[in-house]
């Protein structure tokens, strides 16, 4: 019989007065405000755990046995008691029923039994701890004492006993199985593998980004020359010599989406476009706004390009262009231009140029200019050719004249197509 089963029959054999409404506490335990709240505190209280989050969110109660309590209501296996008398932030508690027990204040014969009673555990506890030592050697003798003693523990020290027994054959376990044994060689190897595996991947993912970085700033570097003309174009200084970046920007977006994506597409980089894309973005700043080493000449010169040059300079620097494409290029400002600075010709083309050395964006008036200038020459083709962008009224009036608006870099390479364009149609 339990030793807290003792205690209730002496509390009931005692006090027969007080048995059908005051209770005490047979041992410490939890009270809650609610039913649940002390069951599952209870519990936790068993099994060792920190009882503070039952404390904090449901109102428990770690009450001592000492005092009595009036019952209230009942409530399955949960009695709902108040202390007696009442104590000031104490509300009524709900109560295990195995935790209480009937009767009133403990007389001094019931404080000796319990005495007697407590004492028979412990060294029934004792007894069971020099038992379990030496199970291996008595093992049918403790096998047929063990039930009995258990009975007589209080649940937490049969918990802790548990425990003790279930570490002891781990570690006896664990060191039967060694280094040696195959289980834990083969769980060695598979971690390994997992871990190798792992780095390969992370490895090869980081070797295929770079890859389509490289190929990215391939293509940036073979497109070098078209755009360091477009940044020439789209980067201006407005009216108040602020610096405008707003065209060239989007231009560099819009060549990463359309260009440099498919440039991934193809070579099968597309999973590492938007990783790359910043990165791209700065290289292609880098090369489009890289300049040659300016040699240091006077500042004007007709074989040298400068911002700064003479406007007739800038006509003649145009003009060597052209020689050096293997065409006939006359500048028309030293016998009267009628509108065009350059007239060019080469196996039966003729090409009309106005030239603008400006340090803000072309306007209308080149354009108008040349488009006269080509019916007077009898040009077949007319182009402007300027250092700066052109404004959108100009883009528009030129596309309407089938005129040309190009920056100087461009101009060996505009003949050039030219001459394709013409030996297509005698071909054609």
């Amino acid at each position: 019989m339990k030793i807290r089963y003792i205690v209730s029959v002496v509390a009931l054999v005692v006090s027969p007065a007080q048995a059908e409404t005051v209770y005490r506490l047979t041992a410490p335990t939890v009270a809650c405000a609610a039913p649940a709240a002390t069951r599952d505190a209870n519990e936790a209280m068993q099994h060792g755990r920190d009882l503070t989050k039952f404390e904090k969110l449901y109102d428990c109660h770690v009450i001592n046995d000492a005092g009595q309590w009036d019952e209230i209501a009942e409530n399955g296996d949960m009695l709902l008691l108040r202390k007696t008398p009442p104590t000031p932030g104490l509300p009524p508690l709900y109560f295990v029923r195995r935790a209480v027990t009937l009767g009133g204040d403990i007389s001094s014969s019931e404080k000796d039994l319990i005495q007697t009673v407590e004492s028979f555990r412990v060294d029934h506890h004792d007894s069971n701890q020099k038992l379990s030592a030496s199970r291996a050697a008595h093992k049918e003798q403790s096998d047929a004492s063990v039930p009995s003693l258990v009975s007589a523990l209080p649940e937490k020290d049969i918990f802790k006993n548990t425990v003790q027994a279930f570490r002891e054959k781990m570690h006896t376990l664990s060191e039967r199985m060694g280094w040696q044994n195959g289980l834990v060689k083969f769980v060695e190897w598979g971690v390994g593998l997992y871990v190798l595996l792992k780095i390969g991947g992370a490895y090869r993912r980081r070797r295929a980004f770079r890859k389509a970085l490289q190929t990215g700033k391939r293509l940036i570097d073979s497109l070098a020359d078209r755009l360091q003309i477009r940044r020439k174009q789209l980067v201006f200084q407005n009216a108040y010599g602020t610096t405008i970046y707003d065209k060239w920007n989007k231009e560099k977006s819009d060549f990463v989406k359309r260009e440099v994506y498919a440039c991934f597409a193809k070579a099968g980089y597309e999973k590492y476009f938007e990783k790359a894309t910043p990165l791209l973005l700065t290289y292609l700043d880098q090369v489009a706004f890289t300049e040659p080493r300016a040699v240091p000449v006077k500042s004007s010169n007709p074989d040298i390009y400068s911002p700064d040059m003479d406007p007739f300079d800038y006509e003649r620097y145009c003009a060597k262009l052209l020689r050096k494409s293997g065409w006939e290029a006359i500048v028309t400002s030293e016998c009267g231009d009628q509108g065009a600075d350059i007239v060019a010709s080469k196996k039966g083309l003729r090409l009309v140029l106005q030239c603008k050395l400006y340090s803000k964006a072309v306007g209308n008036d080149a354009v108008q200019q040349v488009a006269a200038a080509k019916h007077h020459y009898a040009g077949r083709f007319a182009a402007v050719v300027s250092n700066a962008p052109y404004t959108i009224p100009a883009q528009q009036l030129a596309k309407t004249n089938k005129i040309f608006l190009l920056h100087h870099d461009e101009l060996q390479s505009f003949v050039r197509r030219l001459e394709n364009f013409a030996s297509a149609r005698v071909r054609g």
